[in-house]
């Protein structure tokens, strides 16, 4: 081992990623060796008071520091990818958090989910990840003039097209529709109540409005939806058709965009890096392959094949100066499949 490998052996690195859903928390050194691994529920600021939200994630970084057997004194970097923090105000609130906790001796770093979902799909470089989870966003980037480029991530209340809950919402809207008589048969009725444990549409607007997170309660829903379109039901394809159309534009607007921003550069090749329970199913992500603008714009789509946290710790890694090696990305993607390297 040489003498740089073991002063980077020694350091160690804190990546967060922290989702509409669940937060996933790693710590590992500077070789690309991942020690421990946590996780626990939603730190999205947007969706969940923020005591509950620092409370989250002290427990998840005092817990990998625990299984690491890690001290404080290791840490040359906290790099946190948070869906909803994205905005100067949200970033400030959770580097002031994080420097009061480590006394202001750890560079702390946050990013929008979506950087860090892209940099684990790109090992940091250029491409667009495009997420279909709880909410829905497309972030590209070009490490040539280091520029993001967003479209979407606005919100269940003002867009998250395409996304778990907006694929969940127009399905819940179908059934009481047809609970009404104002809407179409749909074999969604009977998937939703049989997996909610309900006897018929009037629990719904109770069982609902009951949740302690409505909109992952509902987000939940989508893989029903990719069920009862898959066995031909007319409302399910509908509602997927329609999400399958918001994404692809969401994906395309950026990657109009990076070409406006750097004229000659080739981005018809890019990668195209999908993240998110919803394109965990094949046939969904498929769907998105065959769509017009998608299939004739020449970009490479391939599903994120190691944990978005991974992207957060490969950045820490390139903001400390460490390259990413193919022997790291090697430790890395070994970490996630369990394998000996």
């Amino acid at each position: 081992m040489s003498g740089l490998e073991r002063d980077n052996n020694s350091k160690r690195f804190i990546a967060v990623d922290g989702g509409g859903t669940k937060t996933a928390c790693v710590i590992g050194d500077g070789c690309g060796h991942i020690l421990a691994a946590c996780s626990g529920e939603s730190s999205n600021i947007k969706s969940r008071p923020w005591d509950e939200v620092k409370l989250e994630l002290s427990t998840l970084i005092e817990r990998v520091m625990e299984l690491s057997h890690s001290d404080s004194s290791q840490l040359d970097g906290i790099f946190l990818g948070m869906a909803g923090a994205d905005r100067p105000e949200d970033r400030e609130q959770f580097v002031s958090f994080l420097e009061e906790r480590f006394a202001g001796k750890v560079p702390i770093t946050i990013h929008n989910d979506a950087v860090t979902a892209l940099s684990a799909g790109t090992w940091g470089e250029a491409g667009i990840v495009l997420i279909s989870g709880t909410g829905s966003i497309a972030y590209g980037y070009l490490p040539e003039t280091d520029t993001y480029v967003r479209a979407g991530g606005w919100g269940y209340l003002l867009g998250d097209e395409g996304s778990g809950f907006d694929i969940g919402k127009k399905a819940l809207t179908a059934v009481m529709k047809q609970h009404d008589g104002r809407g179409a048969q749909t074999e969604l009725t009977e998937l939703i109540l049989s997996h909610w444990s309900l006897r018929d549409p009037n629990q719904i607007i109770t069982y609902v409005y009951g949740q302690p997170n409505v909109r992952t309660a509902m987000a939940e829903l989508a893989k029903l939806v990719v069920t009862a379109a898959k066995s031909g039901d007319s409302m399910a394809l509908t509602i997927m058709e329609e999400a399958i159309e918001e994404l692809a534009e969401l994906a395309l607007t950026v990657n109009r965009r990076l070409a406006d921003i750097q004229p000659g550069t080739e981005t018809k090749q890019l990668p195209l890096v999908l993240s998110g329970g919803v394109f965990s199913d094949d046939w969904f992500m498929n769907l998105l392959g065959q769509q017009t603008g998608i299939r004739t714009s020449g970009l490479r789509l391939s599903r994120l094949r190691i944990p978005p946290v991974a992207g957060c710790y490969i950045l820490a890694l390139k903001q400390a100066g460490i390259t990413i090696t193919e022997l790291v990305k090697k430790r890395i993607g070994a970490w996630e499949t369990g394998r000996k390297v």
